[in-house]
C-alpha cells in the first residue's frame, strides 16, 4: 500500500474592501479538483463587510487572519508567509476567479521538473476589460526576458504575465523571503518578487486559461493607476531602474546600505515619469485639436470673438 500523501499546497487570498467580489473567489478555491489544501484568508484591515463575508463560510482548511491596522498587502502577505505549512504556495486575488482544475495543473509542472521554482498560467479578461491577452511569456527563457529585463513600456503585441496567477515551491519561498517591504504602499510589488525568484529558479507559464482576471477601475490596480498616491506614479519605473542596477551592474540598490543612491534612484524614475505624463498630455492636446468637434467650437466663437474686439 502507498501510504505517500500528496503535497499540501498553502492558498493565500489576500483581502481589502472586496465584499462584492470575494465569494466567487474563495469558491473558486473551495472547488478545486486538487483538495489537499490549506487556505489562508487575510483581512487587511477591510473598511466594508468583507470580514464578515469571509468568516461566513464553513471548511475546515479555511483559516481567516485579520489586522487592525492596514499594510498595504505586503505586510499582512509576509506575515502569513512565515506561518504557511504547504510545500507549494499559490496565490488568488480577492475580485478574480480560478478554474477549478488551477491548482491541479499547476501541481503537475512542478512534479515534472524538480528545478521549477514558480509556475503561472494563462488567463481571460473579465469585467471592465473581456477577452483572451495576446501572446504571453510561456518559456523559462521568455519569462526572465520580462522580469530580469523589466520594463514598464511593454512591448507591442505581448501582455504581461498576471502574478495573481503564480504557484511557488517552498524552496523559493525560503530563498527570497516574499515581498520586499519598500513596495509596500507602491505598485509592482509582486513583479520585484517574481523577478528575484526567477534569478534563481525555473519558472514556466501553463498556456490554458485558468484564471479568471476581473479588470475594473476600483481594484487595487485600478486605484494604483488613477495618480491619487505621488508613489504609484513612478513605481514601475522605479522598479526598472532597480533591476536594471542588479542584472547589468551588480548592485542591489534596495540591500546596498547607502539611502542616498536609492533616494537619487527615485528622483530620476520621479523625473522620468512626470516627462512621460507631459509627453502624454502635449499628444492629448494635438490630437484635440486637430479633431472635428474642437474646429467646430473655434468656428462657433469666432463671431464672438470679434464682437468682443469691436466694443
Amino acid at each position: 500500500m502507498n501510504n505517500h500523501l500528496p503535497p499540501l499546497v498553502s492558498v493565500l487570498i489576500p483581502c481589502y474592501n472586496v465584499s462584492a467580489y470575494v465569494r466567487k473567489a474563495v469558491d473558486s478555491i473551495l472547488s478545486q479538483s486538487y483538495t489537499n489544501l490549506e487556505i489562508w484568508i487575510i483581512d487587511d484591515a477591510s473598511s466594508d463587510d468583507t470580514l464578515e463575508k469571509i468568516r461566513a463560510f464553513k471548511d475546515d482548511r479555511i483559516r481567516v487572519v485579520s489586522f487592525k491596522e492596514n499594510t498595504q498587502k505586503v505586510g499582512a502577505v509576509n506575515e502569513v508567509l512565515q506561518k504557511v505549512n504547504g510545500e507549494y504556495i499559490i496565490f488568488q486575488d480577492a475580485d478574480d476567479w480560478s478554474e477549478p482544475e488551477r491548482i491541479e495543473k499547476q501541481l503537475k509542472e512542478f512534479s515534472k521538473d524538480p528545478a521549477l521554482g514558480i509556475c503561472f498560467t494563462n488567463y481571460k479578461y473579465v469585467g471592465d476589460k473581456t477577452g483572451l491577452p495576446d501572446k504571453i511569456s510561456l518559456t523559462d527563457e521568455e519569462l526572465r526576458d520580462e522580469f530580469l529585463n523589466y520594463s514598464y513600456q511593454r512591448k507591442k503585441g505581448i501582455s504581461p504575465t498576471v502574478c495573481g496567477t503564480m504557484m511557488i515551491s517552498k524552496a523559493a519561498l525560503v530563498k527570497t523571503g516574499g515581498y520586499h517591504p519598500y513596495f509596500a504602499g507602491r505598485v509592482a510589488e509582486d513583479i520585484q518578487w517574481i523577478y528575484r525568484i526567477l534569478k534563481d529558479f525555473k519558472g514556466i507559464t501553463i498556456d490554458r486559461v485558468l484564471y479568471n482576471y476581473y479588470a475594473r477601475e476600483c481594484s487595487l490596480t485600478g486605484i494604483s493607476s488613477s495618480g491619487e498616491n505621488p508613489k504609484y506614479n513612478y513605481s514601475v519605473q522605479l522598479l526598472s531602474k532597480i533591476i536594471y542596477k542588479d542584472v547589468h551592474e551588480g548592485i542591489d540598490i534596495l540591500n546596498s546600505g547607502d539611502p542616498y543612491a536609492l533616494k537619487l534612484l527615485e528622483l530620476e524614475a520621479c523625473e522620468e515619469a512626470l516627462a512621460e505624463s507631459k509627453k502624454a498630455l502635449n499628444e492629448t492636446h494635438r490630437v484635440y485639436q486637430q479633431s472635428i468637434s474642437y474646429k467646430i467650437g473655434r468656428f462657433i466663437l469666432r463671431p464672438l470673438q470679434f464682437l468682443k474686439l469691436m466694443k
